[in-house]
């Protein structure tokens, strides 16, 4: 039973491709060896092979050439349609081909015999409904993977970390006391980092990121004051490389968390951007106490999120690396250059 319309788009595309091809040649040369190794009266087994190999190879490719031009045309109908048309032009390739098979065999003596054309039919339409049943079947799974992974991806995305969420509203409070612009700057600070979890999905350039992170960093600074200093190590030319919302902002969220919070006196966090050939390396260093435990305790959730959604936009081009010392904390985002806005 094939699957319902909502693979229409996909159907051909997917059988056309590198995947599909291979899983029509495991199929056709399957077919091969149950033909040649059935009990007919002529020629050896090998032989057989031999000649069923030859032949659905050559159906297979010609057919597969055949969908290839004609795939940006046949992909605009309907999963029905794409399914008759693809028999249709196997049945026509199967049957141009056994005629000139029959016409052209040692055995032809006059009398052409449609039987052995209708039964290569026959055999190939069954044949491309079990290929197109099995690659629905294999489309359903990977849109089911492909929902599930959105899903999971826009609950990472939409992650915010209470207790910072917490703090930030105390120092707002507390500045709204004693300095009422600062208080006011805090707010507008703390809005466009919540407008940013908003759009986490999307892409932004670096330079805005690096921007956030510093608005992020101002409003940590009215909390912790002359306890934490952050060194910015950035080149005036930054690329317009694109990355996911909120990556580097989290990572320097951590470094307060794990590095500042639990420190009784000043800690320098160390903002590093290297620009090589073909990435951008940005580092993260910060002082830390491996005997001091850290007010939260975490378990990794920002640096999973944020390598979740690096794989998701870049695969294995971009990379995070933590690298926990005895007293440094070094965080190292890698980032691959030919991602330009």
């Amino acid at each position: 039973m094939l699957k319902s319309n909502d693979l229409t788009s996909q159907l051909l595309p997917t059988i056309v491709t590198a995947r599909g091809v291979l899983a029509m040649l495991i199929t056709s040369q399957i077919l091969a060896c149950v033909l040649a190794f059935a009990p007919l009266s002529y020629e050896s087994v090998w032989v057989r092979l031999g000649i069923f190999s030859l032949f659905i190879h050559c159906v297979s490719a010609v057919g597969f050439s055949t969908l290839y031009c004609l795939r940006n045309k046949v992909s605009r109908y309907g999963f029905v349609s794409q399914v008759m048309l693809t028999l249709v032009i196997f049945q026509c390739i199967t049957m141009l081909i056994s005629v000139v098979v029959s016409y052209y065999s040692a055995l032809y003596d006059g009398i052409f015999d449609w039987t052995f054309v209708l039964k290569n039919m026959a055999i190939c339409l069954f044949v491309s409904l079990f290929f197109i049943h099995s690659m629905t079947i294999f489309l359903d799974k990977l849109q089911t993977v492909e929902t599930l992974s959105k899903v999971e991806f826009e609950a990472l995305s939409a992650r915010i970390r209470p207790h910072f969420l917490y703090n930030s509203l105390n120092t707002i409070a507390e500045l709204a006391h004693c300095n009422a612009d600062d208080a006011e700057q805090a707010v507008l600070t703390l809005a466009q980092l919540c407008k940013a979890t908003m759009r986490a999905q999307q892409l932004a350039l670096l330079s805005d990121e690096l921007q956030l992170a510093k608005q992020y960093i101002a409003l940590e600074r009215w909390r912790f004051g002359e306890r934490l200093t952050v060194n910015w190590f950035v080149p005036e030319s930054i690329p317009r490389i694109q990355l996911p919302v909120l990556t580097v902002q989290p990572l320097l969220e951590n470094a307060v968390i794990y590095g500042v919070e639990p420190a009784t006196q000043a800690t320098q966090i160390d903002v590093r951007l290297h620009i090589e050939k073909q990435y951008v390396v940005l580092t993260i260093k910060n002082g830390y106490n491996r005997a001091r435990k850290a007010t939260h305790q975490g378990q990794g959730i920002a640096q999973n999120n944020i390598r979740a959604r690096l794989a998701h936009h870049f695969g294995e081009r971009a990379s995070l690396e933590i690298e926990q010392g005895e007293h440094v904390y070094t965080v190292t985002l890698c980032v691959p250059l030919d991602h330009l806005s």
